[in-house]
């Protein structure tokens, strides 16, 4: 017990990086990218994503080994670590079956851990959206506390996405996260402002987590008021607004200085960095929300 304990203290000081955290989100559906993203602005990259079936097998169906392979090598050139997204929105179906079985949740943990030293990752990254019943809560604090178990002997990462209004990590499970990416967006009309952003953070904080493990989360895309999105780039494109400017045809969104501000705000506040849903949604050059991410860091 005492060699857990201080493997568990080991890796929450890791989360307190050297430099901020800049950690950006890849789909499956932006593969495309990889050859000219610019991993050595990002801290980390979690691509996404595979899901869990309810007897603790793996739906790894959208990740194909080649191109994992390819980003892998071309992140850890630049010390840029990768980890993999377990779940999302529509993929997250098999959590509630998976964690209410014990045996189940055994044989998930041990393909994951399997899974990520293969693919030689740098940790996990969970995303149950959402756990709603008190029994689903419960179980999904079971998951994580025994992921972290089989993963402090190989040094993995855990990481979950959390909504900002969410209560679903209790406060004995705190210790065995890593970082807690904030998704501070999809709020209504406008769908991501920096007061939204603020609410959201200082409710995690208010949670007992430390800051040094939350991740501000930064919308790479827009919203109308009928929810439909589209891509920062698709917003460029078609509507040319200007850097300082949020709206742009009926679409709510951050532009580069509401992106900058954000980031400076997490740094200055002692948060451990910023996440981007989706580093396929940006565009080169002057305009890119990536490069005001790390003008803001610099």
């Amino acid at each position: 017990m005492r060699w857990l304990a201080l493997t568990y203290l080991l890796c929450s000081l890791s989360t307190k990086a050297a430099v901020p955290i800049v950690t950006g989100y890849l789909p499956h559906y932006r593969t495309s990218i990889i050859d000219t993203l610019s991993v050595e602005k990002l801290t980390d990259i979690i691509f996404f994503s595979i899901s869990p079936k309810a007897n603790g097998s793996l739906d790894t169906s959208r990740v194909k080994p080649a191109v994992l392979q390819k980003l892998t090598t071309r992140a850890h050139l630049k010390r840029t670590r990768v980890h993999i997204c377990v779940g999302g929105w529509e993929l997250s179906g098999g959590f509630a079956p998976m964690t209410a079985n014990p045996t189940a949740r055994a044989t998930f943990i041990s393909n994951l851990t399997t899974f990520v030293r293969t693919h030689k990752l740098q940790g996990v990254d969970i995303d149950w959206e959402h756990p709603k019943t008190e029994v689903e809560i419960n179980n999904y604090q079971k998951l994580l506390i025994e992921l972290k178990h089989a993963f402090a002997p190989h040094r993995l990462w855990l990481t979950v996405a959390v909504a900002g209004w969410g209560k679903y990590i209790k406060a004995e499970t705190i210790p065995f996260i890593d970082r807690f990416h904030i998704m501070a967006y999809d709020q209504g009309t406008p769908h991501a402002p920096f007061a939204g952003a603020l609410k959201d953070i200082k409710q995690w904080e208010g949670n007992k987590v430390p800051k040094a493990k939350l991740i501000l989360g930064l919308p790479f895309y827009g919203r109308n008021s009928q929810g439909t999105a589209l891509t920062y780039n698709e917003l460029i494109e078609r509507y040319r607004p200007k850097p300082n400017s949020d709206e742009a045809g009926g679409y709510h969104y951050n532009g580069p200085a509401t992106i900058s501000r954000k980031t400076a705000y997490a740094l200055q506040q002692g948060y451990g960095g910023v996440m981007i849903w989706e580093l396929g949604q940006d565009v080169k050059g002057n305009t890119s929300l990536l490069n005001a991410v790390r003008k803001a860091i610099q």
